[in-house]
């Protein structure tokens, strides 16, 4: 595929949130380009396979749909898909199809390693592809990098961690299974309902994924012995499409900064020793799984925290408490506080009353220093505390497509990303804002 060296965006990070801005983008008629460091789509969604889709929903209200949906359908029309939890290798068939569709250019195995950022705007990006540099133009960016990578790599302001503290949150590695007997597994821990968490007992229905999370008695005995590392005090995994199969997020790598590569390093070797041991421990000790087996683990460690950009508005944790409203509304969630603390902190998990939920307005896409960047997705304008909310992969979509579409206008109209009108905006967006 040759590509050019200007486009009229370029979106930096091809996770969910950089997926659905490219589509947008493309289909909203901007020439767009979604540049990866992988050879392959997805960030958390398939390198990390993070698995469930956390809440987006309450009742019969769906708050996301748009591109975030079609991704959805088309996990389910390979068979990777169940109730919201999905198989990694589906989502990246699923997104691959989608892109290709909008006829969005894609660039794999290419990092950006430099950035030519000049009163306020950014001109152009260098990217290193096999020892390989190219420079490549663009008129707006979208920085859905997960790392806030454009903005760092500009020297424009973030933040990172616990504004108190500097605490991040910690790292999971996900691993799947299979063989396990699922029914002896349920059937045991409605019998010891103490030795779990109290709301893994939701549900029972098989065409839903189960959750399962406590093993707490076994784990302690282990933990005493010596036989698991003392981060990991429970087990916790949710049913896939396939039966017998089991999705792990339960490793627990404390203590490390993944914007960091010696500590991310240190992360993953930590990680994989804890697969090992949880695997071993269960086969060899609980009930429902003496026939298991590692299917695979992720291809990286899941980051749920590194920086975060300074936009024009941050959210923060009174936004999402509170179910705060915004007369520039751009998305809409209902996940809560969700903090997996550090050693010296506790975790922290805020649920919203049913039928609440917060929206997130286009200011916060908006980069405070630069007039021709937006972000979306995980790095996202936010506190510790409302970035822990609105981190979650639905959510993240939804912004990734706001920030497409006012990019796209932007292009359309000849105008600043400031200057977009919001009801153009929100016109694209009404799936997810009705």
């Amino acid at each position: 595929m040759p590509f050019k060296n200007k486009y009229d965006v370029i979106v930096a990070g091809a996770g969910i949130a950089g997926i659905c801005a490219a589509i947008k983008s493309q289909k909203l008629g901007a020439e767009t380009l979604l540049i990866e460091r992988y050879s392959f789509l997805g960030g958390m969604s398939s390198a990390g396979m993070v698995t469930p889709l956390m809440k987006y929903w309450f009742k019969d209200k769906i708050l996301v749909k748009g591109v975030f949906e079609d991704l959805q359908n088309e996990m389910r029309k390979f068979d990777g898909m169940i109730d919201n939890g999905f198989y990694a290798l589906e989502f990246r068939k699923a997104a691959y199809k989608l892109l290709k569709n909008a006829n969005v250019d894609i660039l794999f195995n290419s990092e950006i390693i430099k950035t030519n950022f000049n009163n306020r705007k950014l001109e152009s990006v260098t990217i290193n592809s096999h020892n390989q540099k190219k420079i490549i133009q663009g008129n707006v960016f979208i920085d859905t990098s997960g790392d806030a990578s454009l903005i760092y790599l500009s020297g424009l302001p973030f933040q990172k961690g616990d504004e108190m503290t500097g605490n991040l949150q910690t790292m999971t590695l996900f691993f799947r299974m299979g063989g396990i007997d699922i029914d002896r597994v349920k059937e045991n821990a409605w019998k010891n309902k103490e030795d779990y968490f109290a709301w893994i007992f939701d549900t029972a229905d098989y065409q839903k994924i189960i959750s399962i999370a406590g093993f707490f008695n076994a784990v302690k005995k282990e933990l005493e012995k010596g036989e698991l590392q003392k981060e990991l005090s429970y087990i916790f995994f949710t049913t896939l499409p396939e039966k017998g199969e089991g999705a792990f997020n339960t490793t627990n790598i404390m203590g490390l900064d993944a914007s960091s590569s010696s500590d991310l390093t240190k992360a993953e070797i930590i990680g994989r020793e804890q697969v090992n041991q949880v695997i071993n421990f269960l086969v060899n000790k609980i009930e429902g799984f003496e026939n298991s087996y590692l299917l695979e683990s992720a291809v990286q460690i899941g980051v749920r925290e590194t920086r975060r950009v300074i936009g024009d508005y941050t959210i923060n944790g009174e936004d999402v408490k509170t179910g705060r409203k915004f007369n520039d509304a751009i998305a809409r969630a209902c996940y809560g506080i969700d903090i997996h603390g550090q050693e010296n902190e506790d975790s922290r998990m805020e649920e919203l009353p049913e039928n609440q939920y917060y929206e997130i307005p286009m200011k916060a896409l908006f980069v405070k220093d630069a007039d021709n960047i937006l972000s979306a997705g995980r790095c996202v304008s936010s506190t510790r505390e409302g970035h822990s909310a609105v981190r979650i992969q639905p959510t993240c979509a939804a912004m990734g497509e706001a920030a497409g579409a006012i990019a796209a206008l932007a292009i359309k109209n000849n105008l600043t990303i400031r200057n977009v009108d919001y009801k153009e905006v929100r016109k694209e967006l009404l799936e997810n804002l009705e």
